[in-house]
């Protein structure tokens, strides 16, 4: 079967009963619209890690098909499920909402580049709505999803501009202090003071800050910690179970003058299945420093 059929070619397409219309009639051009809004989120899709964003992207691309078929007259009876999918992504919207800052006012595109790509889709969205207003016949269903859709995009791209760091595969100075401020804003809503540093692939520290009050031997500590995770690629609370009595790293601490520690708080980052650095967080109970290091260590998505 060949792509092309030349049947187009003087500028008319048909539709589903098979009437030959030109290729700017209403219900063409809302096809293309949804057809071209698909083609965004794909772009969109190939720049994210975060695997639940991902997830999110995929099936609405799928579910778009579902929608282009019951504007042209195909799957009709899938336009109840298109309710459910209304549901779902309002779910979705309220969590990027929760996430994210309040905002107050216009909002001026461009704070960073894939934020830039949502907001071009979110804006395609809006014009395939807008086209679908112009097709008698279309269901309310699919106005409304498409509305819905573009509040989706809206949000989502508010929490990419909040959350940068989701989607970067390698650590500087600059990610490195984000994900320290983030941290520590975790550490003040627990009412603890701590240390957190953050080093590189091969164990070199990026960044450490200390909150007011913090134990000074947290400093020591937290650099220790970070680089533990990154050398043995575990969690510093993982690493006791290795070097213990009769384990397989038993001794591994004393040979190494003590530059590896047991204690909970370091954790590896990960991107893709690799560890492209390490956090350390000290000065909270081992539990805290554990669940505040993986918290930092999650800030870049999938891993």
């Amino acid at each position: 079967m060949k792509v092309y059929t030349k049947t187009g070619d003087n500028g008319e397409t048909s539709l589903l009963d098979g009437t030959r219309v030109p290729k700017d009639h209403p219900y063409i051009q809302a096809l293309g619209t949804i057809d071209e809004l698909t083609s965004h989120l794909g772009k969109i899709k190939s720049q994210i890690k975060e695997e639940q964003v991902v997830d999110e992207l995929h099936y609405i691309q799928k579910r778009l098909i579902i929608v282009m078929g019951i504007v042209a007259g195909y799957d009709k009876a899938e336009a109840e499920s298109i309710e459910i999918d209304i549901e779902n992504i309002e779910r979705s919207i309220d969590d990027y909402e929760s996430k994210s800052h309040e905002f107050q006012g216009f909002i001026l595109p461009g704070k960073t580049p894939l934020s830039a790509d949502i907001d071009i889709a979110r804006t395609v969205a809006r014009r395939a709505e807008r086209l679908l207003i112009t097709c008698k016949g279309v269901e309310g269903v699919v106005k409304r999803y498409i509305n819905r859709l573009s509040d989706y995009l809206f949000m989502l791209a508010r929490y990419i501009e909040e959350n940068p760091i989701l989607n970067l595969e390698t650590l500087n100075l600059e990610v490195a202090n984000q994900v320290i401020e983030m941290v520590i804003k975790k550490a003040k809503e627990k009412g603890i003071k701590v240390v957190v540093a953050l080093v590189k692939e091969g164990g070199r520290p990026i960044s450490m800050q200390a909150m007011d009050e913090a134990f000074v031997i947290s400093y020591e500590l937290a650099i220790k910690k970070a680089f533990s995770a990154v050398a043995l690629q575990m969690g510093t609370h993982e690493i006791a179970e290795l070097v213990k009595q009769g384990a397989d790293f038993e001794g591994l601490v004393s040979m190494l003058d003590e530059k590896i520690i047991t204690l909970g708080g370091g954790y590896p980052i990960k991107v893709n299945g690799k560890v492209i650095g390490a956090i350390g967080v000290s000065g909270g109970s081992a539990r805290q420093d554990i669940e505040l290091a993986q918290y930092g260590a999650g800030l870049f998505g999938r891993g």
